[in-house]
């Protein structure tokens, strides 16, 4: 297995494509450091999860808006399963910002879990990964950063704010053996697009998605975004610094 021997944290690890990356990477052999943003039980649960499938787990949990805890939990994972080799930024939000109707508390949580999160996550991983001389990171941008989103305005700006952040980093990660890159999916069937993808919210925003969609598949399965993670935490293509695989069922293309 490639990544035997690895330890991968992930945050954002107890649901949709954060809990698909853990199983994924776990599978490959990777030692799994599960972070849930509130509940230590969630992130737990996950790690049982891959225990009983034979892989090695174990759940913490971090409060991503908060550098403090961000600090703490990386320091946490150091010292119960040793040097963090992958790092993978899979916590976010997801809700209508519409202009009129937004209050500053639920703009502030979106920026801070989204972008802010991100970037002090890396920013605690980044120094021992130097002095190992290798590391892989990926974060979590989206086809609304490319495409924009009349309706989520500010999860779109946060979102290409967390692409150009994976770019802009390579110039002083790449010198140190570390590989930063960024997925970009589009619709998932993950717990955040739940109310829309069972039908049990708008009933036009669903036939409106369906119908801009290239691929006929209106919802990605969130393990395909994990392969993608996979795939660029694999040592496989050692060129790729600071890319955005867009994993998007063709919504971009489809514009």
């Amino acid at each position: 297995m490639k990544l035997a021997n690895q330890v991968a944290l992930i945050f954002g690890g107890s649901s949709g494509i954060g809990k698909a990356t853990a199983l994924r990477l776990a599978r490959e052999g990777a030692t799994v450091a599960v972070v849930a943003s509130e509940k230590l039980a969630r992130a737990t649960a996950v790690a049982d999860e891959i225990a009983a499938a034979g892989g090695k787990a174990r759940g913490f949990v971090a409060d991503v808006r908060d550098v403090q805890s961000i600090r703490s939990v990386v320091a946490d994972v150091e010292a119960a399963l040793g040097p963090i080799e992958i790092m993978v930024y899979s916590a976010g939000v997801y809700y209508p910002t519409i202009l009129g109707e937004l209050d500053e508390a639920k703009f502030d949580a979106m920026v801070d879990i989204n972008f802010k999160g991100a970037f002090f996550a890396i920013d605690a991983v980044a120094g021992a990964m130097k002095t190992h001389g290798r590391g892989r990171i990926v974060t979590l941008a989206s086809v609304a950063a490319f495409r924009g989103s009349s309706s989520y305005p500010l999860y779109a700006a946060t979102k290409a704010a967390v692409m150009m952040l994976t770019k802009s980093l390579v110039g002083r990660l790449a010198p140190h053996g570390i590989h930063i890159n960024a997925v970009a999916p589009g619709n998932t069937a993950t717990p955040l697009n739940e109310n829309d993808r069972l039908g049990a919210g708008s009933a036009e925003i669903l036939a409106a998605k369906a119908a801009i969609t290239p691929s006929g598949r209106t919802y990605s399965p969130p393990e395909e975004i994990a392969a993608a993670i996979h795939f660029l935490v694999s040592g496989e293509v050692r060129a790729m610094h600071g890319a955005t695989l867009l994993i998007d069922e063709g919504l971009f293309a489809g514009m």
